[in-house]
C-alpha cells in the first residue's frame, strides 16, 4: 500500500510530466464474435454502453502487471455498465495462452484472440506498442486513447472519465475507489465511495474511529489506487 503523502507527491509528478493523451472522435471496428476466447463465462463486453479495448502482447514482458492492474481496475467497477475488450496478438499457440490467463491468471473474463491483427490493424493500432488502450463510448466512438493503465496518470485519466460519464448516464457508483481529476487548480482526488479503512493486522474499522485515529496520529493512512481500502500503517517513534 502506498502511503497517503507519498501518493500525492506521486499524482503531483506525474502531473507535471503529463502529456496529453490523444482524443479522437473515429469509429472502432470491434472485433467479431468468433474471435472471443471464453473461458468459462459468457459475458459479452461488445454490448455494453462503455467499453475499454486493450491490446496486450501475449510475450511481453509486463503482461503480468497488466493483467493485475486489469483485475484491480475491473473490481473497481460495474461489468454491467463497461465492457472490457482484450485484444490479445497472435502467437504460435493460443492453447498456452489460455492456460495462462484462465488458470494461471484466474481471469474470469473473455479475450479476443486477433488473428493475423486483423483487428489491430484496422483501426490503426501500432502492432508494435502493445498496452495502447482506448475509451469507446455507446457508439463505439473513440473518446480518449492513451498507454497502458499500468501508468498512473492514463490508470486515473480512464477512471475519471468513466465516473463522469456512467454518472451522466445514471449510472450511480458504476465506479468506485479513489477518482483523481487534472484541474485548472492541480489535482484534486476524492472517493466516489465511502472507503473501507483496515488496520495492519487486517482488522476492518469504522470510519469515525479510523478518523479518530489519524487525528490522534496513532495510525498514518495509506491508499493504493487499485482498491478503495485505506490501510492504517501505525505510527512509530
Amino acid at each position: 500500500m502506498i502511503p497517503f503523502y507519498f501518493l500525492v507527491v506521486v499524482l503531483a509528478l506525474s502531473h507535471l510530466g503529463y502529456a496529453q493523451e490523444a482524443y479522437e472522435s473515429k469509429l472502432f471496428q470491434l472485433p467479431a464474435n468468433a474471435l472471443k476466447v471464453n473461458g468459462n463465462t459468457e459475458v459479452n463486453p461488445l454490448v455494453k454502453p462503455l467499453k475499454l479495448v486493450t491490446v496486450l502482447d501475449p510475450k511481453g514482458p509486463s503482461i503480468d502487471r497488466e493483467l493485475e492492474v486489469w483485475n484491480g481496475l475491473m473490481g473497481s467497477m460495474d461489468r454491467d455498465s463497461i465492457g472490457y475488450i482484450f485484444l490479445v496478438q497472435d502467437t504460435e499457440d493460443i492453447e498456452p495462452f489460455k492456460q495462462y490467463w484462465f488458470s494461471d491468471r484466474n481471469m474470469d473474463y473473455p479475450f479476443y484472440y486477433d488473428t493475423g491483427k486483423k483487428v489491430i490493424e484496422a483501426n490503426g493500432l501500432s502492432v508494435d506498442s502493445p498496452g495502447q488502450t482506448l475509451l469507446l463510448d455507446d457508439k463505439n466512438a473513440i473518446i480518449l486513447s492513451g498507454g497502458s493503465p499500468i501508468n498512473t496518470d492514463p490508470y486515473n485519466r480512464y477512471r475519471s472519465e468513466l465516473y463522469q460519464r456512467t454518472l451522466e448516464m445514471g449510472m450511480d457508483k458504476a465506479v468506485r475507489g479513489v477518482i483523481v481529476e487534472h484541474t485548472e487548480r492541480g489535482i484534486k482526488w476524492f472517493y466516489a465511495s465511502e472507503p473501507v479503512y483496515v488496520t495492519e493486522q487486517g482488522e476492518v474499522i469504522p470510519k469515525n474511529q479510523a478518523d479518530a485515529g489519524i487525528r490522534s496520529k496513532k495510525w498514518v493512512p495509506g491508499t493504493s489506487p487499485l482498491s478503495d481500502t485505506i490501510r492504517l500503517v501505525n505510527r512509530h517513534p
